[in-house]
């Protein structure tokens, strides 16, 4: 697959506020999100931390793309702009050609963390955005069997999150997120907390979970090999102020195994990555 790039224009970047007056901007066919001049300066009391410059990104419809840097580039700010929990400061987000402003239903978020509510059965916490969007919850039931069918969780509905492992929460949150069958899955660090054998294991189901699924995903990583076995595409931020400093197109063939894990050009890959983060 090839990268897809914008063009900078200084004179065009417009802060988010100004997007919102624009219904439908020009994005390039194929794209499913695009991020165009995105900069993110947070100010706190008298400083300011410069969090992002310049961020030019277009990711395809239904590409897996990964985003690695070190602690502190950005990778987590970059993508809640994405999810439109926080504006970016210039710059605009596009998804299907309309700046994202706000959350969207079309969007599903996965954070570090699975974010269960305890006091909620796992059926319950995967409803959860569909009684948010007033939607009507029964209906949604089957799908939710669906996806813990899919995700190895049957027989767990009527379960609390304290009665699960740190894999099978992770699993409940992802179901979580695509409940409402967004088009767009984006994934902050979703298995940094877990043990390495089931990390991996995570990997697969997720791989398994997104060919199903057909989503666009924008998943952040630390985890280099990580970011190689799951991507299409693996993006590299450089430190802060996090800008674009290499984009990777991984070609190795889907479905991926553990095996590709062992080729050559999969250790070519890590190496590369490594190289460019300390680059």
């Amino acid at each position: 697959m090839t990268s897809t790039s914008t063009t900078k224009d200084k004179s065009s970047i417009t802060s988010v506020q100004a997007t919102a007056t624009h219904c439908v901007m020009a994005i390039q066919p194929g794209i499913k999100l695009q991020f165009k001049d995105v900069s993110k300066l947070f100010v706190i009391g008298q400083k300011s931390v410069d969090a992002l410059l310049d961020v030019n990104l277009a990711v395809k419809s239904g590409q897996f793309v990964s985003i690695i840097g070190e602690s502190g580039c950005g990778k987590t700010t970059l993508l809640r702009i994405a999810a439109g929990l926080i504006p970016a400061t210039t710059g605009d987000v596009l998804m299907d050609s309309t700046p994202v402003i706000r959350p969207r239903r079309e969007i599903g978020f996965v954070f570090q963390q699975p974010v269960l509510l305890e006091w909620r059965t796992v059926m319950e916490n995967i409803l959860l955005p569909a009684e948010i969007y007033k939607f009507n919850v029964k209906e949604y039931r089957n799908k939710a069997a669906k996806l813990l069918a899919m995700m190895g969780l049957s027989g767990f509905e009527n379960h609390y999150s304290v009665q699960l492992s740190g894999g099978m929460q992770q699993r409940v949150a992802i179901a979580r997120a695509l409940i409402l069958e967004p088009s767009v899955l984006l994934m902050d660090e979703p298995f940094g907390a877990l043990d390495a054998i089931t990390r991996e294991q995570m990997n697969n189901e997720l791989l398994k979970i997104w060919s199903i699924s057909g989503t666009t995903a924008l998943f952040v990583t630390h985890d280099i090999a990580e970011a190689v076995y799951l991507s299409d595409r693996v993006v590299v931020l450089s430190s802060r102020p996090g800008r674009i400093q290499r984009i990777f197109e991984i070609e190795l063939p889907r479905p991926r195994t553990p095996e590709h894990r062992f080729a050559d050009r999969f250790t070519h890959y890590c190496r590369e990555m490594k190289h460019a983060m300390m680059g």
